[in-house]
């Protein structure tokens, strides 16, 4: 392989990597606000580039930010669940949350099997104490 060829392949690898660290996980600028929900001196917000949740594998933001001001709060540790109910049995989703970068936003991974409405659960335990929220919303 041809020097310049190198050359050439690693300037493109260092140009993708630098327009990768230019947009980081917490970026949000786009995002919609699907859902607002306050616990105590929390408000929960629910993130998504769309205007609903999808079925199947999706991603969304969950942010907490304080009543009183509205910044960004560190909330510790988060769990997310949800269910959908149905006669007989109810229908379980998964949804897998991660710290990303900065405190008090989180990255979900969710995993809906179908469309409808399903009751969303969330849960926290650290700095901000301990609360939860459980919703309904759309999953399309």
């Amino acid at each position: 392989m041809s020097p310049r060829r190198v050359a050439s392949g690693l300037a493109l690898v260092m140009t993708l990597a630098v327009c990768a660290g230019c947009r980081g996980a917490d970026d949000v600028a786009g995002m919609k606000e699907l859902q607002r929900l306050r616990s105590g001196t929390v408000d929960v917000v629910l993130l998504s580039p769309r205007e609903a949740l999808h079925q199947g594998r999706d991603t969304f933001t969950i942010e907490f930010r304080s009543t009183s001001d509205g910044s960004l709060m560190d909330v510790g540790g988060v769990k997310a669940s949800a269910n959908m109910p149905m006669p007989g049995m109810p229908m379980f989703g998964s949804i897998d949350v991660q710290p990303a970068s900065g405190k008090g936003r989180y990255a979900a991974a969710s995993d809906f099997s179908m469309a409808g409405t399903w009751r969303l659960a969330i849960e926290w335990d650290g700095p901000a104490g301990r609360g939860s929220v459980s919703f309904s919303t759309s999953v399309q």
